[in-house]
């Protein structure tokens, strides 16, 4: 398995994101500078900051500082953490002269009226109230103990109005910390921001405005690294107040904070499988075997960025004996690339999660089973992704026979032949041949290995505890489908139907997420009719992407009739109108009509098939 955090090696290619770092960097013209490292959740931005910061460890004259913002919420004012963490590592270390000491004061003053509270925080005690260690700032560790300067003295609260005070400490703070900086002899500062847009939108802002104070300020550079889209929602948030459109709002606000931004774009297929096929090279080498192969294949698709891959037909090209695990790991490679490419937007980490959940299930089915065909395992999991209710319907037919599932080479070989005649169709329930008309599970059937009279039990067996845990575990709603879930659920008809309509453009496994998401909110809440409700989204939702009508009449079949509103009867017929499904709606409303917890839901499901 891969750890899940940050590396310092590239399997990617962000030599060229590297350089172009780089250049803004080393260009003293540039400075005072921000640099923005753009990029969805688990792109890659952390791990691209963390190889830019390797290539100047060796500068002693250049002051590398790191800062997370995300560790210091609920603790302290993040906005003063990191001016006090700056002045810190300034001064770190180095043999201060009475000017720099007096400097290092006065700046700390200044941090001191910056404090958002109000109180007056005691450096000699420590600057941070949160975990020890973290951004501790001590007076005798900034002054190297010095002796002879009355520093409590310099440090004293004025008899001056603090908020002008504060205001006259601001305008100058950029020319003290400027001096500092050439008393101390540093050439260059660069200031690493992470995980920024995990925090609040109040720590985002306050982030912002602090580095906002060193943008006047010689010899900085501030990378930060972030989903440019969760930034703007958090400056919206912050400032509802500002007359225009508020994506113009969030939008001039971080184009006048971040100079210079750099986007990761996410990784096709061809980048993925060289992805994918290095990470599994990674397991399966020894290191000082796979260092050259990684740099190796990096270089080549350095030189041949759209014809180079990296696969099981060419491996012994640049492996001198292949494993046999290796060979059945590439091989396997090659059956979950497009759906992982399609499905995961190309994400690197949500790909990384996948794997390590298969290699984890994988071992714990050869604890029990001796043979077992990982790629089974690999397809089911495909299922369990992307078309949760089906997985579960799958599970409750397998465990009912014995792990086989009745009528899954009919199903199979329906799949493949594309055939209209019955002798297949006879041999398949109707449940079973209603998923025909979902072009994402039809393709699932046809792939290889097939699942026919295989006893599927001990691979479901890994999943017993919750059979939706791994699509929890390791997915995560990208950017653009936290934006339409959060569209979706507005009280405003007019911004969820500008969700609805954007819905038709996100990828499969985004729509899959907000499936989820829908469907976590329905179950959740008593509110189940009305405009705004969670299920009438799921129907509004699922007329726009189809493909989720059979994970939806799934849902719904699960559900106690006590939960079903009465517009849920013709909601699933307007379904079946436009020719599909209509076996599943039809016992879905057939079933309904004899419930007898929910009498008004039983009238209307029987008049709805006596019309019909």
């Amino acid at each position: 398995m891969w750890s899940d955090n940050e590396t310092h090696s590239d399997f990617i290619d962000f030599k060229h994101l590297i350089d172009a770092s780089k250049t803004i960097i080393d260009n003293d013209q540039l400075l005072p500078c921000s640099i923005g490292i753009y990029g969805d959740w688990g792109g890659g931005k952390s791990s691209l900051m963390n190889m830019i910061e390797t290539t100047y460890e060796n500068e002693k004259d250049i002051l590398v500082i790191k800062f997370n913002g995300w560790l210091f919420e609920g603790y302290e004012d993040t906005k003063t953490v990191l001016l006090g963490r700056i002045l810190d590592e300034v001064i770190k270390g180095r043999k201060l002269s009475e000017k720099a000491k007096t400097l290092a004061a006065g700046l700390l003053r200044k941090v001191d009226l910056l404090k958002l509270t109000g109180s007056v925080i005691k450096y000699g005690a420590g600057m941070a109230t949160g975990p020890a260690g973290i951004a501790g700032i001590t007076l005798s560790n900034m002054m190297n103990e010095g002796k002879d300067f009355d520093y409590k003295n310099y440090l004293k609260e004025d008899n001056e109005n603090p908020d002008e005070l504060m205001r006259n400490n601001i305008q100058n703070f950029h020319q003290n910390f400027e001096d500092l900086v050439a008393e101390t002899k540093i050439k260059k500062i660069i200031v690493f921001i992470d995980d920024l847009d995990r925090c609040t939108h109040e720590t985002i802002i306050g982030t912002l405005e602090a580095i906002k104070l060193f943008l006047f300020t010689k010899k900085t550079a501030f990378v930060i690294g972030a989903d440019e889209r969760l930034i703007k929602y958090a400056v919206r948030r912050r400032f509802p107040e500002i007359p225009g459109d508020n994506s113009e709002v969030g939008r001039d606000y971080l184009e006048k904070m971040i100079q210079y931004p750099i986007r990761i774009p996410p990784l096709s297929e061809l980048e993925l499988s060289i992805y994918v096929n290095l990470l599994f090279c990674q397991l399966y080498l020894e290191k000082k075997e796979f260092e050259p192969v990684r740099k190796t294949i990096l270089r080549k698709k350095n030189e041949d960025q759209l014809g180079f891959s990296f696969n099981f037909n060419n491996a012994n090209d640049f492996i001198k004996e292949v494993p046999d695990a290796l060979k059945e790991a590439l091989l396997l490679s090659e059956q979950l690339i497009p759906v992982l490419t399609t499905g995961l937007n190309g994400n690197p980490r949500q790909t990384k999660r996948f794997l390590n959940t298969l290699l984890l299930r994988s071992k714990m089915i050869s604890g029990t089973r001796e043979k077992f065909e990982k790629r089974i395992l690999a397809k089911l999991m495909l299922m369990e992704y992307f078309k949760g209710e089906t997985f579960k319907d799958f599970y409750e037919e397998q465990a009912r026979n014995k792990g086989v599932i009745p009528g899954m080479k009919a199903l199979e070989d329906l799949s493949e032949n594309d055939s209209n005649g019955l002798d297949e169709k006879e041999n398949i329930s109707s449940m079973y041949l209603d998923l025909m008309e979902d072009p994402w599970i039809k393709n699932w059937l046809a792939s290889k290995p097939s699942l026919a009279d295989v006893d599927l039990q001990p691979y479901f067996y890994v999943s017993r505890d919750k059979l939706s845990i791994m699509g929890t575990n390791i997915r995560r709603m990208s950017s653009d489908a936290q934006e339409i879930f959060r569209k979706l659920i507005h009280r405003s008809e007019t911004i969820r139907g500008t969700a609805l309509q954007a819905s038709k453009n996100i990828s499969q496994g985004d729509a899959a997420t907000v499936f989820e998401s829908l469907k976590e909110k329905f179950l959740q809440t008593e509110e189940v009719s009305g405009e705004g409700s969670p299920l009438k989204i799921l129907f509004d939702f699922c007329k726009i992407r189809t493909e989720l009508n059979s994970q939806l009449l799934s849902m719904l079949e699960d559900q106690p009739d006590s939960r079903i509103p009465l517009v849920a009867v013709t909601q699933v017929i307007e379904i079946s109108k436009t020719g599909s499904h209509k076996e599943k709606v039809k016992e879905l409303i057939t079933g309904w009509s004899k419930s007898v917890s929910n009498k008004p839901l039983a009238s209307i499901a029987k008049k709805k098939l006596t019309k019909s």
